[in-house]
C-alpha cells in the first residue's frame, strides 16, 4: 500500500511539474544578472532656451530598481552642439533632493564625470535595493539651436538609442524666449507613432510618449522666429523653412499611412479576434459539461464507496481474523499509525509471544538517581516467534533486538532511543519500513479496490487537457474562460490523485467495524447485550487501541467483570488485576500509547531538523549542553 501511495505522489507531482512547465512556456520573464532588474517609470526633460542660442537641460530620471545596484551610468551625445556645461547632478531621496559630489571616492552620493569621443559620460554611485529613485541631472548644451535666415530651430533627440531598458512615460517641455506668438511656433515629433506634441502657448510646447522600448528614440524639433535667438553663434546662412516643412510633411505622411495600415491590421485582428472568441466561447460550453461529465463518471465507476449490505448499529463479535494493524489499514484508507504499533505490541502479548511486566528500575536524576515505574516487554521463552506476519516480527526484533537487550526492552527506553540524534535516524527509518510491512499484510486481504488506478489515470490526463486549454484558450482563442478551465483542471487533478475505495469486501468490513467500534464505546450501557467472555474482551481490547477506543474499554471493565474474573489463569496483560489497579492500568495504559506515538513524532521531528552547526554560523540545535548560564531563565505575555 505505501508503494502505490507513493506511485499515486509520483504522478501527481509529475502532474504538477508539467503544469508548471507548460506555465514556464507561457511567461515572459526579463532580468539583469543575478536576478536585478530594473526600468524607467518615470523620465521629465525641462529645455529652456536662451537668447543665445543655448539651452538649459534638466533631466529627472526615476528608476524601479528590483534588488540591489550600486549606482546608474547616463551617457549624453553632444552631437549637434558645441559642448556641455555646468554640469551637475542631483538625487532624490526620501528626505529630500541631495546634490552629488563630483569626485572618484566611489562613496553613496558621488559621480564622476568625463567627456569621450562627443560624449558628456556620468556615472553615479547611488547604492538602491528594491526601490524607486529618481536621479536629476542639469547642464547647459552650448549652441544648441540653429539659425537661419528665415528660421531658428531646436532640433535633438531627448531619448537616444543608447538604452537597453524600457522607458515608461517621457514628458519633455521646452520653452522658448519671449516674442513669438502661438502661430510663430512649429512642432515636429518623432520615434514611436504612440507620442504626441503640444503648442499650449506663446512659450512652451510639450512631447508626451507613453513608452518606448529599449534602443527607441525620441526626437522633437521646435521651429520659432530667428529674432528670439539674436546672439546664437550657430549660424546657417540660408533659408530653410520650406525645406524642412516639406520633408516634415513627408514623414507626416509616411507616419499618417503606417497609421492607417496600423487601424486596418488592428480592424483585422478585432475581427479575427471577434471569430476566435466565439470559437473559444462554443469550446467553453462543450468543455464546462464535459468536465462534470468526468467527475461524475470517474467518481461514480471508480471512487464511489461499494454499497456494503450490513447496516445494524452495533457488531458483537470481531469481523476479521486479521491482525489490529491490519485493520488500522482498512480503516484508514490505507494508513497506519504509531497507536497500531502498540496495539500489535499488546497483541502479541495476547497471543503469548511476549510477556508485559511492570518493574521497578534506577534513572538518573539531577540529585542522584531515583526508581521510577516501567513496563518490561520481554521475549516468552516457552512459546518461539514463528506463524508471525512480516509486520510483528519485524516489530519484536526492532523493538527487542535494535533497542533492547535481545530478550526484553523497557519502554522508556524506547523513547529515550527516538530522542536521541544518533538514533533517530535509525527509529524512523524503521517505523516506516514497519508501516511499509503492515501495509503489505493488509494488502493480501484485499480491501481495496484494484480499478481505482484505472480512475486516476483517467482523470489525471483530463485534467491536464483542461489545464493545457485553460492556458491556451487565451492565447489562441482570445477567451476569457481560460483561467476558469485552468482552475477546474487543477481541482481535477487533485481529485483524481487522490481516487481511492475499498473493494466490495472491504467496505462491507469497513461497516462491520465501525459498528464493532460503536459496540465497545456503548456496551456498558446495552442492557440486553450478552456479556462476552472476559478472554474474548481482553481480545476485543487489542482492536480497541487501533480503534481509539481503548481508554473507553478499560473505563467499562469493572462495570461488567467481577474481580475473579480478572483471576483466569488465560488473560495475559489483564491477569492478576484488581478493581484498584484499573484506574492505574488505564493511566499506564495510556502513557504507554502516547510514548510510542511521541517517540515516532520525535524521531520525525529530529530526522527533519537541519544538521547541527560546526562554524557558528546557524543551523539545528546540538545535544547537550555548553555550560552557559540562564538555566532558569523563562517568559512570558501580559
Amino acid at each position: 500500500m505505501l508503494k502505490r501511495k507513493k506511485h499515486v505522489s509520483t504522478i501527481l507531482l509529475s502532474a504538477i511539474m508539467a503544469v508548471l512547465l507548460i506555465i514556464t512556456a507561457f511567461t515572459t520573464i526579463v532580468s539583469a544578472d543575478n536576478g536585478r532588474s530594473y526600468f524607467i517609470s518615470k523620465y521629465n526633460i525641462l529645455v529652456n532656451i536662451n537668447k543665445d542660442g543655448s539651452a538649459n537641460i534638466e533631466e529627472h530620471i526615476t528608476y524601479s530598481f528590483s534588488g540591489k545596484f550600486n549606482g546608474i551610468n547616463l551617457d549624453i551625445d553632444l552631437s549637434g552642439t558645441n559642448g556641455i556645461e555646468k554640469p551637475q547632478v542631483y538625487i532624490n531621496r526620501n528626505n529630500g533632493q541631495v546634490k552629488a559630489e563630483q569626485n572618484n571616492s566611489g562613496s553613496s552620493g558621488t559621480y564622476i564625470y568625463n567627456l569621450s569621443n562627443n560624449y558628456a559620460k556620468f556615472k553615479v554611485y547611488e547604492p538602491s535595493s528594491n526601490e524607486e529613485k529618481t536621479f536629476v541631472f542639469k547642464y547647459d548644451l552650448i549652441d544648441a539651436v540653429t539659425k537661419y535666415n528665415d528660421i531658428a530651430e531646436f532640433n535633438r533627440k531627448m531619448i537616444g538609442t543608447g538604452w537597453d531598458v524600457r522607458i515608461n512615460n517621457i514628458y519633455i517641455k521646452a520653452s522658448i524666449p519671449e516674442g513669438a506668438t502661438k502661430e510663430d511656433i512649429r512642432v515636429f515629433g518623432h520615434g514611436p507613432l504612440t507620442g504626441e506634441s503640444e503648442i499650449t502657448d506663446s512659450r512652451n510646447v510639450e512631447f508626451k510618449v507613453p513608452a518606448v522600448s529599449a534602443g527607441t528614440f525620441v526626437e522633437t524639433r521646435v521651429m520659432f522666429p530667428n529674432k528670439l535667438v539674436p546672439d546664437s553663434k550657430n549660424i546657417v546662412p540660408k533659408d530653410a523653412l520650406q525645406d524642412i516643412l516639406t520633408h516634415e510633411k513627408k514623414l507626416a505622411e509616411e507616419a499618417n499611412l503606417e497609421r492607417e495600415r496600423a487601424r486596418e491590421y488592428v480592424k483585422q485582428q478585432q475581427e479575427k479576434q471577434k471569430r476566435l472568441s466565439l470559437i473559444g466561447s462554443i469550446l467553453f460550453s462543450i468543455l464546462l459539461p464535459l468536465w462534470f461529465v468526468i467527475i461524475i463518471y470517474v467518481y461514480l465507476k471508480y471512487d464511489r464507496e461499494f454499497r456494503h449490505s450490513f447496516f445494524g448499529q452495533y457488531y458483537r463479535e470481531l469481523p476479521g481474523e486479521y491482525t489490529p494493524a491490519e485493520m488500522s489499514v482498512l480503516m484508514s484508507m490505507g494508513k497506519v499509525y504509531p497507536r497500531d504499533i502498540m496495539a500489535t505490541l499488546m497483541d502479541l502479548v495476547r497471543k503469548r509471544y511476549l510477556l508485559l511486566e511492570e518493574v521497578s528500575v534506577d534513572r538518573k536524576s539531577l540529585f542522584g538517581s531515583k526508581k521510577i515505574t516501567d513496563y518490561m516487554i520481554s521475549l516468552n521463552d516457552e512459546k518461539p516467534l514463528t506463524g508471525l506476519k512480516s509486520h510483528e516480527s519485524f516489530l519484536v526484533n526492532w523493538f527487542i533486538n535494535d533497542i533492547g537487550s535481545g530478550h526484553d526492552v523497557l519502554l522508556d527506553d524506547i523513547k529515550e532511543y527516538s530522542k536521541k540524534t544518533k538514533t533517530a535516524m535509525d527509529f524512523k527509518g524503521s517505523y516506516d519500513l514497519w508501516c511499509e510491512k503492515a501495509e503489505m499484510e493488509a494488502r493480501k486481504n484485499k480491501f481495496f479496490d484494484n480499478s481505482a488506478k484505472k480512475g486516476q489515470i483517467i482523470g489525471i490526463i483530463s485534467s491536464l487537457l483542461f489545464v493545457a486549454a485553460g492556458i491556451a484558450l487565451p492565447a489562441v482563442l482570445f477567451t476569457n474562460y481560460g483561467l476558469i478551465l485552468f482552475f477546474l483542471g487543477i481541482v481535477m487533478l487533485i481529485f483524481s490523485a487522490r481516487i481511492k475505495r475499498r473493494s466490495s469486501y472491504g467496505s462491507e468490513q469497513y461497516a462491520m467495524w465501525k459498528a464493532f467500534r460503536k459496540f465497545l464505546k456503548d456496551f456498558s450501557r446495552l442492557r440486553e447485550a450478552e456479556v462476552p467472555s472476559i478472554i474474548l474482551w481482553e481480545h476485543y481490547l487489542v482492536y480497541a487501541i487501533s480503534l481509539g477506543v481503548a481508554k473507553e474499554v478499560i473505563k467499562q471493565l469493572p462495570l461488567v467483570f467481577r474481580e475473579s474474573d480478572l483471576n483466569n489463569p488465560q488473560l495475559t496483560f489483564l491477569y492478576g488485576m484488581s478493581y484498584g489497579h484499573f484506574s492505574n492500568f488505564e493511566r499506564t495504559f495510556n502513557n504507554t500509547i502516547r510514548t510510542v506515538e511521541s517517540a515516532v513524532t520525535t524521531a520525525n521531528a529530529i530526522a527533519a531538523s537541519k544538521n547541527s552547526s560546526l562554524s557558528g554560523r546557524g543551523g539545528g540545535f546540538s545535544g547537550g549542553s555548553s555550560g552557559g548560564g540562564g538555566g532558569g531563565s523563562g517568559g512570558g505575555a501580559f
